[in-house]
Protein backbone atom coordinates (compact mmCIF):
# COMPACT_ATOMS: atom_id res chain seq x y z
CA UNK A 1 0.00 0.00 0.00
CA UNK A 2 2.55 2.06 1.01
CA UNK A 3 4.48 1.98 -2.59
CA UNK A 4 1.42 2.37 -4.18
CA UNK A 5 0.65 5.66 -2.34
CA UNK A 6 3.94 6.69 -3.48
CA UNK A 7 2.82 6.37 -7.01
CA UNK A 8 -0.46 7.79 -7.17
CA UNK A 9 1.15 10.77 -5.56
CA UNK A 10 3.27 11.19 -8.42
CA UNK A 11 0.58 10.86 -11.02
CA UNK A 12 -1.44 13.12 -9.27
CA UNK A 13 1.40 16.04 -8.82
CA UNK A 14 1.91 15.45 -12.68
CA UNK A 15 -1.76 15.52 -13.58
CA UNK A 16 -2.31 18.63 -11.15
CA UNK A 17 1.10 20.46 -12.80
CA UNK A 18 -1.01 20.24 -16.24
CA UNK A 19 -3.90 21.53 -15.33
CA UNK A 20 -2.24 24.67 -14.06
CA UNK A 21 -0.02 25.31 -16.81
CA UNK A 22 -0.65 25.51 -20.55
CA UNK A 23 2.68 23.38 -21.25
CA UNK A 24 3.29 20.25 -19.70
CA UNK A 25 6.33 20.25 -17.83
CA UNK A 26 9.65 17.79 -18.96
CA UNK A 27 10.22 15.07 -17.49
CA UNK A 28 12.66 13.04 -15.96
CA UNK A 29 15.22 10.47 -18.23
CA UNK A 30 16.41 7.17 -16.39
CA UNK A 31 18.71 5.00 -18.01
CA UNK A 32 18.63 1.36 -15.77
CA UNK A 33 21.58 -0.75 -16.22
CA UNK A 34 22.39 -4.48 -14.64
CA UNK A 35 23.01 -7.76 -14.82
CA UNK A 36 21.14 -9.42 -17.75
CA UNK A 37 18.08 -10.18 -17.32
CA UNK A 38 17.08 -7.80 -14.39
CA UNK A 39 13.49 -6.92 -13.60
CA UNK A 40 12.66 -3.57 -13.01
CA UNK A 41 10.05 -2.73 -10.94
CA UNK A 42 8.37 1.02 -10.47
CA UNK A 43 6.35 0.89 -7.23
CA UNK A 44 4.54 -2.06 -8.22
CA UNK A 45 4.26 -2.04 -12.07
CA UNK A 46 6.68 -3.71 -13.49
CA UNK A 47 8.40 -1.56 -16.35
CA UNK A 48 10.56 -3.56 -18.31
CA UNK A 49 14.07 -5.71 -18.30
CA UNK A 50 17.70 -3.86 -17.95
CA UNK A 51 18.81 -2.16 -19.75
CA UNK A 52 15.54 0.25 -19.88
CA UNK A 53 15.33 3.90 -20.31
CA UNK A 54 11.92 5.59 -18.43
CA UNK A 55 10.36 8.59 -18.53
CA UNK A 56 9.12 10.02 -15.33
CA UNK A 57 7.58 13.57 -14.18
CA UNK A 58 9.86 14.76 -11.38
CA UNK A 59 9.40 12.84 -7.88
CA UNK A 60 10.19 10.24 -5.86
CA UNK A 61 9.77 6.92 -6.75
CA UNK A 62 10.58 2.91 -5.04
CA UNK A 63 12.39 0.79 -7.41
CA UNK A 64 12.48 -3.11 -7.10
CA UNK A 65 15.41 -5.03 -9.13
CA UNK A 66 15.53 -8.74 -9.44
CA UNK A 67 17.83 -11.01 -11.88
CA UNK A 68 17.85 -14.81 -11.72
CA UNK A 69 20.67 -15.92 -9.10
CA UNK A 70 20.75 -12.49 -7.70
CA UNK A 71 19.57 -11.03 -4.55
CA UNK A 72 16.41 -8.59 -4.56
CA UNK A 73 17.14 -5.07 -4.23
CA UNK A 74 15.13 -2.32 -3.49
CA UNK A 75 16.41 1.32 -3.79
CA UNK A 76 14.29 4.88 -3.30
CA UNK A 77 15.00 7.02 -6.43
CA UNK A 78 13.83 11.35 -6.19
CA UNK A 79 13.97 12.90 -9.79
CA UNK A 80 14.02 16.30 -10.88
CA UNK A 81 12.23 18.08 -13.70
CA UNK A 82 14.23 16.90 -16.73
CA UNK A 83 16.84 15.74 -14.73
CA UNK A 84 19.16 12.83 -17.36
CA UNK A 85 20.15 10.05 -14.72
CA UNK A 86 21.95 6.65 -15.53
CA UNK A 87 21.60 4.29 -12.92
CA UNK A 88 24.37 1.58 -13.44
CA UNK A 89 22.61 -1.33 -10.76
CA UNK A 90 24.56 -3.88 -9.19
CA UNK A 91 23.07 -6.95 -7.38
CA UNK A 92 24.21 -9.39 -4.85
CA UNK A 93 24.84 -12.83 -5.96
CA UNK A 94 22.31 -15.33 -4.36
CA UNK A 95 24.28 -17.53 -1.83
CA UNK A 96 23.24 -20.69 0.14
CA UNK A 97 24.07 -22.09 3.39
CA UNK A 98 26.20 -26.11 3.46
CA UNK A 99 26.69 -27.89 6.40
CA UNK A 100 29.31 -30.72 6.39
CA UNK A 101 29.48 -33.24 8.89
CA UNK A 102 31.42 -36.71 9.15
CA UNK A 103 30.86 -40.00 11.18
CA UNK A 104 32.83 -39.84 13.23
CA UNK A 105 33.25 -36.12 13.85
CA UNK A 106 35.81 -33.49 13.95
CA UNK A 107 37.56 -34.00 10.44
CA UNK A 108 39.49 -31.39 9.45
CA UNK A 109 38.08 -29.46 5.98
CA UNK A 110 40.57 -28.54 3.50
CA UNK A 111 39.51 -26.39 0.44
CA UNK A 112 42.72 -24.99 -1.36
CA UNK A 113 45.58 -26.07 1.07
CA UNK A 114 43.53 -24.20 3.69
CA UNK A 115 41.86 -25.31 6.78
CA UNK A 116 38.38 -23.86 7.01
CA UNK A 117 37.30 -26.01 10.14
CA UNK A 118 36.55 -29.61 11.81
CA UNK A 119 33.38 -31.08 11.29
CA UNK A 120 30.24 -30.23 11.69
CA UNK A 121 30.99 -26.64 9.98
CA UNK A 122 28.60 -24.75 8.04
CA UNK A 123 29.50 -22.96 4.93
CA UNK A 124 28.38 -19.88 4.17
CA UNK A 125 28.29 -17.60 0.54
CA UNK A 126 28.09 -20.84 -1.23
CA UNK A 127 27.08 -19.45 -4.74
CA UNK A 128 24.58 -21.67 -6.98
CA UNK A 129 26.00 -23.22 -9.68
CA UNK A 130 29.12 -24.01 -8.52
CA UNK A 131 31.19 -26.93 -7.67
CA UNK A 132 33.18 -27.11 -4.58
CA UNK A 133 35.85 -29.91 -3.72
CA UNK A 134 37.68 -30.15 -0.49
CA UNK A 135 39.39 -33.20 1.49
CA UNK A 136 38.33 -34.41 5.18
CA UNK A 137 41.37 -35.68 7.06
CA UNK A 138 41.09 -37.49 10.63
CA UNK A 139 43.94 -39.60 12.70
CA UNK A 140 43.31 -42.62 12.44
CA UNK A 141 41.07 -42.41 8.89
CA UNK A 142 41.37 -42.41 5.21
CA UNK A 143 41.20 -38.85 3.84
CA UNK A 144 38.35 -38.49 1.95
CA UNK A 145 37.62 -36.20 -0.80
CA UNK A 146 33.99 -34.34 -0.54
CA UNK A 147 32.17 -32.45 -3.60
CA UNK A 148 29.51 -29.85 -2.74
CA UNK A 149 27.06 -27.45 -4.94
CA UNK A 150 23.60 -25.74 -4.71
CA UNK A 151 21.01 -24.61 -6.83
CA UNK A 152 19.65 -22.18 -5.32
CA UNK A 153 19.38 -20.46 -1.87
CA UNK A 154 18.42 -23.03 0.38
CA UNK A 155 20.31 -24.87 3.24
CA UNK A 156 21.51 -28.04 2.30
CA UNK A 157 23.31 -30.47 4.40
CA UNK A 158 26.14 -33.29 3.19
CA UNK A 159 27.01 -36.14 5.61
CA UNK A 160 30.84 -37.99 5.07
CA UNK A 161 31.05 -41.47 6.91
CA UNK A 162 35.05 -41.91 7.33
CA UNK A 163 36.61 -45.30 7.08
CA UNK A 164 38.95 -46.12 9.79
CA UNK A 165 42.37 -46.80 8.56
CA UNK A 166 44.65 -47.89 12.14
CA UNK A 167 46.94 -51.02 11.73
CA UNK A 168 47.85 -52.49 15.34
CA UNK A 169 51.72 -52.99 15.03
CA UNK A 170 54.14 -55.06 17.60
CA UNK A 171 57.66 -54.16 17.49
CA UNK A 172 60.66 -57.23 19.11
CA UNK A 173 63.50 -56.85 19.27
CA UNK A 174 66.48 -58.84 20.08
CA UNK A 175 67.85 -57.91 22.70
CA UNK A 176 64.81 -56.89 23.81
CA UNK A 177 64.32 -53.43 25.56
CA UNK A 178 65.81 -51.77 22.99
CA UNK A 179 64.99 -47.98 22.13
CA UNK A 180 62.78 -47.08 19.38
CA UNK A 181 61.77 -44.52 17.65
CA UNK A 182 59.04 -43.95 14.74
CA UNK A 183 59.72 -41.30 11.92
CA UNK A 184 62.76 -39.94 14.09
CA UNK A 185 60.09 -39.51 17.50
CA UNK A 186 60.88 -42.30 20.25
CA UNK A 187 57.79 -43.92 21.66
CA UNK A 188 59.29 -46.34 24.10
CA UNK A 189 61.32 -49.70 24.04
CA UNK A 190 60.88 -52.89 22.94
CA UNK A 191 58.40 -55.20 23.16
CA UNK A 192 56.29 -52.26 21.85
CA UNK A 193 52.65 -52.44 20.75
CA UNK A 194 50.45 -49.88 19.59
CA UNK A 195 48.40 -48.41 16.52
CA UNK A 196 48.91 -46.56 13.36
CA UNK A 197 47.46 -45.39 10.08
CA UNK A 198 47.97 -46.60 7.01
CA UNK A 199 51.23 -45.81 5.65
CA UNK A 200 55.57 -46.16 5.16
CA UNK A 201 57.02 -45.51 8.67
CA UNK A 202 60.73 -45.34 9.65
CA UNK A 203 61.75 -47.56 12.51
CA UNK A 204 64.80 -47.29 14.26
CA UNK A 205 66.33 -49.39 17.46
CA UNK A 206 69.15 -48.83 19.44
CA UNK A 207 70.62 -50.43 22.36
CA UNK A 208 73.38 -50.38 24.17
CA UNK A 209 76.38 -52.60 23.16
CA UNK A 210 74.70 -52.65 19.49
CA UNK A 211 74.58 -51.01 16.23
CA UNK A 212 71.80 -48.95 15.93
CA UNK A 213 69.03 -50.37 13.17
CA UNK A 214 66.62 -48.51 10.66
CA UNK A 215 63.91 -50.15 8.92
CA UNK A 216 61.17 -48.85 6.94
CA UNK A 217 57.62 -50.45 6.92
CA UNK A 218 54.42 -49.90 4.87
CA UNK A 219 51.19 -50.56 7.12
CA UNK A 220 48.01 -51.88 5.25
CA UNK A 221 44.67 -50.99 7.20
CA UNK A 222 42.73 -53.73 8.28
CA UNK A 223 46.22 -55.82 9.36
CA UNK A 224 47.75 -57.03 12.44
CA UNK A 225 51.79 -56.21 11.76
CA UNK A 226 53.95 -57.90 14.12
CA UNK A 227 57.86 -57.94 13.72
CA UNK A 228 61.18 -58.76 15.25
CA UNK A 229 64.52 -56.80 14.94
CA UNK A 230 67.59 -58.69 15.72
CA UNK A 231 70.19 -55.96 16.30
CA UNK A 232 73.93 -56.67 15.40
CA UNK A 233 76.39 -56.83 18.75
CA UNK A 234 79.11 -54.32 18.58
CA UNK A 235 83.00 -55.96 19.12
CA UNK A 236 83.85 -55.41 22.80
CA UNK A 237 87.51 -55.07 24.30
CA UNK A 238 90.08 -55.35 26.69
CA UNK A 239 93.28 -53.78 27.87
CA UNK A 240 96.01 -55.92 29.69
CA UNK A 241 98.56 -54.99 31.14
CA UNK A 242 100.96 -57.33 33.62
CA UNK A 243 103.74 -57.12 36.03
CA UNK A 244 106.67 -57.59 35.10
CA UNK A 245 105.61 -56.53 31.46
CA UNK A 246 106.51 -58.13 28.29
CA UNK A 247 103.93 -61.57 29.41
CA UNK A 248 102.51 -63.27 26.35
CA UNK A 249 98.85 -63.09 25.79
CA UNK A 250 96.56 -66.13 25.04
CA UNK A 251 92.95 -65.49 24.44
CA UNK A 252 90.98 -68.97 24.63
CA UNK A 253 94.80 -70.41 23.87
CA UNK A 254 95.15 -68.28 20.88
CA UNK A 255 98.51 -65.84 20.62
CA UNK A 256 96.99 -62.47 20.84
CA UNK A 257 100.43 -60.27 21.93
CA UNK A 258 102.38 -59.23 24.52
CA UNK A 259 101.86 -56.71 27.19
CA UNK A 260 100.74 -54.15 27.41
CA UNK A 261 98.17 -54.49 24.79
CA UNK A 262 94.89 -53.96 23.51
CA UNK A 263 91.97 -56.04 21.79
CA UNK A 264 89.05 -54.53 20.40
CA UNK A 265 87.31 -57.02 18.30
CA UNK A 266 85.83 -59.38 20.78
CA UNK A 267 82.55 -60.97 20.62
CA UNK A 268 80.50 -60.56 23.78
CA UNK A 269 81.21 -64.28 25.20
CA UNK A 270 83.41 -65.30 28.58
CA UNK A 271 86.81 -65.51 27.84
CA UNK A 272 90.07 -67.31 29.18
CA UNK A 273 92.74 -65.06 29.25
CA UNK A 274 96.47 -66.07 30.24
CA UNK A 275 100.07 -64.74 30.42
CA UNK A 276 103.29 -66.22 29.96
CA UNK A 277 106.86 -65.43 30.58
CA UNK A 278 110.29 -66.84 30.89
CA UNK A 279 110.85 -67.43 34.93
CA UNK A 280 107.55 -66.68 36.14
CA UNK A 281 104.26 -68.92 36.54
CA UNK A 282 101.48 -68.59 34.11
CA UNK A 283 98.56 -66.47 35.13
CA UNK A 284 95.19 -67.24 33.78
CA UNK A 285 91.62 -65.53 34.66
CA UNK A 286 88.21 -65.88 33.34
CA UNK A 287 86.70 -62.33 31.54
CA UNK A 288 83.57 -61.35 30.47
CA UNK A 289 83.08 -59.19 27.59
CA UNK A 290 80.56 -57.11 27.32
CA UNK A 291 79.08 -56.03 23.84
CA UNK A 292 80.10 -52.57 22.99
CA UNK A 293 82.50 -51.82 25.93
CA UNK A 294 86.38 -52.27 26.78
CA UNK A 295 87.22 -53.90 29.85
CA UNK A 296 90.58 -53.53 31.95
CA UNK A 297 92.68 -56.08 33.91
CA UNK A 298 96.08 -56.33 35.32
CA UNK A 299 98.07 -59.90 35.80
CA UNK A 300 100.41 -60.19 38.27
CA UNK A 301 103.23 -63.09 37.41
CA UNK A 302 105.10 -64.62 40.08
CA UNK A 303 108.41 -65.23 39.76
CA UNK A 304 108.82 -69.49 38.60
CA UNK A 305 112.89 -69.15 39.40
CA UNK A 306 115.37 -67.86 42.11
CA UNK A 307 118.68 -66.24 42.09
CA UNK A 308 122.04 -67.18 43.52
CA UNK A 309 124.59 -64.43 44.97
CA UNK A 310 128.18 -66.02 45.35
CA UNK A 311 131.18 -64.49 47.24
CA UNK A 312 133.99 -66.19 46.40
CA UNK A 313 137.46 -64.78 47.38
CA UNK A 314 140.28 -63.75 46.31
CA UNK A 315 139.83 -61.74 43.07
CA UNK A 316 140.74 -63.65 39.92
CA UNK A 317 138.66 -67.02 40.40
CA UNK A 318 136.64 -68.61 37.77
CA UNK A 319 133.39 -69.39 38.84
CA UNK A 320 131.21 -71.74 36.77
CA UNK A 321 127.44 -73.09 37.53
CA UNK A 322 126.41 -76.01 36.64
CA UNK A 323 129.33 -75.86 33.72
CA UNK A 324 128.84 -72.85 32.63
CA UNK A 325 130.83 -70.50 32.98
CA UNK A 326 129.21 -67.07 35.08
CA UNK A 327 132.49 -64.85 35.48
CA UNK A 328 135.53 -63.98 36.98
CA UNK A 329 135.64 -62.79 41.13
CA UNK A 330 136.78 -58.88 41.17
CA UNK A 331 138.54 -57.23 43.48
CA UNK A 332 136.06 -54.53 45.84
CA UNK A 333 138.07 -51.65 47.16
CA UNK A 334 141.18 -51.69 48.09
CA UNK A 335 141.35 -54.84 50.33
CA UNK A 336 142.99 -58.42 48.67
CA UNK A 337 140.37 -60.33 50.15
CA UNK A 338 137.19 -58.24 49.55
CA UNK A 339 135.69 -59.15 45.40
CA UNK A 340 132.32 -58.16 44.20
CA UNK A 341 129.75 -60.81 44.55
CA UNK A 342 128.42 -62.76 41.15
CA UNK A 343 124.75 -62.71 40.91
CA UNK A 344 122.77 -65.10 38.32
CA UNK A 345 118.92 -65.15 38.32
CA UNK A 346 116.44 -67.25 36.47
CA UNK A 347 117.61 -70.42 38.02
CA UNK A 348 115.05 -72.98 37.98
CA UNK A 349 114.12 -74.44 42.13
CA UNK A 350 116.86 -76.59 43.00
CA UNK A 351 119.99 -78.32 43.36
CA UNK A 352 123.01 -76.28 41.32
CA UNK A 353 126.83 -77.16 41.12
CA UNK A 354 129.60 -73.82 41.69
CA UNK A 355 132.74 -75.09 40.30
CA UNK A 356 135.40 -72.40 41.76
CA UNK A 357 139.26 -72.47 39.79
CA UNK A 358 142.35 -71.14 39.49
CA UNK A 359 145.58 -72.12 37.97
CA UNK A 360 147.29 -71.42 41.42
CA UNK A 361 144.74 -72.68 43.51
CA UNK A 362 145.08 -75.90 45.68
CA UNK A 363 142.63 -78.07 44.58
CA UNK A 364 142.85 -76.06 41.55
CA UNK A 365 139.65 -76.64 41.36
CA UNK A 366 136.89 -77.44 44.07
CA UNK A 367 132.98 -78.05 43.38
CA UNK A 368 129.84 -77.01 45.71
CA UNK A 369 126.29 -78.10 45.58
CA UNK A 370 123.94 -75.20 46.50
CA UNK A 371 119.92 -75.83 46.80
CA UNK A 372 117.79 -72.26 44.87
CA UNK A 373 114.24 -71.99 46.23
CA UNK A 374 111.51 -70.80 43.56
CA UNK A 375 111.32 -66.76 44.35
CA UNK A 376 114.37 -66.34 47.01
CA UNK A 377 117.62 -65.25 46.67
CA UNK A 378 120.06 -67.68 47.70
CA UNK A 379 123.45 -66.16 49.53
CA UNK A 380 125.43 -69.17 50.25
CA UNK A 381 128.37 -69.02 52.68
CA UNK A 382 131.39 -67.41 51.54
CA UNK A 383 133.80 -69.24 49.30
CA UNK A 384 137.19 -69.33 50.07
CA UNK A 385 139.55 -70.37 47.51
CA UNK A 386 143.22 -70.82 49.04
CA UNK A 387 145.27 -69.36 45.85
CA UNK A 388 149.09 -68.96 46.03
CA UNK A 389 149.38 -65.31 45.30
CA UNK A 390 152.70 -64.54 46.72
CA UNK A 391 156.30 -65.60 47.88
CA UNK A 392 157.74 -64.36 51.22
CA UNK A 393 161.54 -64.16 51.68
CA UNK A 394 162.84 -64.06 55.36
CA UNK A 395 165.94 -62.30 56.13
CA UNK A 396 167.69 -65.57 57.24
CA UNK A 397 167.53 -66.36 53.58
CA UNK A 398 163.82 -68.81 53.50
CA UNK A 399 161.74 -68.66 50.93
CA UNK A 400 157.98 -69.76 51.16
CA UNK A 401 155.27 -69.41 48.50
CA UNK A 402 151.33 -69.28 49.73
CA UNK A 403 148.71 -67.04 50.15
CA UNK A 404 148.38 -63.40 51.47
CA UNK A 405 145.32 -63.08 53.10
CA UNK A 406 145.27 -59.42 54.97
CA UNK A 407 148.67 -56.88 55.81
CA UNK A 408 148.85 -53.69 57.34
CA UNK A 409 152.22 -51.68 58.23
CA UNK A 410 153.70 -53.79 60.59
CA UNK A 411 152.42 -57.10 60.00
CA UNK A 412 151.00 -59.83 57.36
CA UNK A 413 148.85 -62.46 57.52
CA UNK A 414 150.22 -65.46 55.33
CA UNK A 415 148.89 -69.45 54.48
CA UNK A 416 151.66 -71.82 53.17
CA UNK A 417 148.63 -74.01 52.21
CA UNK A 418 145.25 -74.07 52.74
CA UNK A 419 144.15 -74.57 56.73
CA UNK A 420 147.23 -72.57 58.36
CA UNK A 421 147.20 -69.17 58.55
CA UNK A 422 149.37 -66.81 60.54
CA UNK A 423 150.89 -63.60 61.53
CA UNK A 424 154.80 -62.32 60.09
CA UNK A 425 155.82 -59.66 61.47
CA UNK A 426 157.35 -57.36 58.07
CA UNK A 427 160.46 -56.74 60.27
CA UNK A 428 161.03 -60.29 59.73
CA UNK A 429 161.07 -60.53 55.84
CA UNK A 430 163.40 -59.05 53.37
CA UNK A 431 160.71 -59.15 50.68
CA UNK A 432 157.16 -59.83 49.70
CA UNK A 433 156.83 -61.01 45.77
CA UNK A 434 152.88 -60.83 44.20
CA UNK A 435 152.57 -63.15 41.99
CA UNK A 436 149.67 -61.94 39.48
CA UNK A 437 146.28 -63.57 39.07
CA UNK A 438 146.97 -65.12 35.92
Amino acid sequence: MKRAGYFIFGVLTALLVAAGCSKAPEKAVVSVTGPEGMEITVGDVPVGRAPVTLKLNAGTYLFKFHAPGYERRWETVVLRQAEKRAMPVRLERETASVLITTKPVGAQLIVDGRVLGATPIVLEKVLPGKEYVGQLRMPGYSEREVKWAVDNARPKQIMIDLDANMVKVEFLSKPPKARIAIDGRTVGVTPYKGELTEGKYRLRFEAAGFSPLEQTVSLSRGEDFKMEYALTPLPGGISITSVPEGAEVFINNRKRGVTPCVLTDLPAAIYEVRAEKDGFDPVTRKVEITAGYKDEIKLVLLSSTGELELDVRPAGVTVQLDGRDIGVTAANGDSAAATKPIRVSGLKPGKHTVTVSHPRSRPQSRSIEIEVEKGKLTRPKTIDVWLVNCEIRYRDGRIETGALFEENDSTIFFGPEPGIKYEVRRDDLASIKRLDND
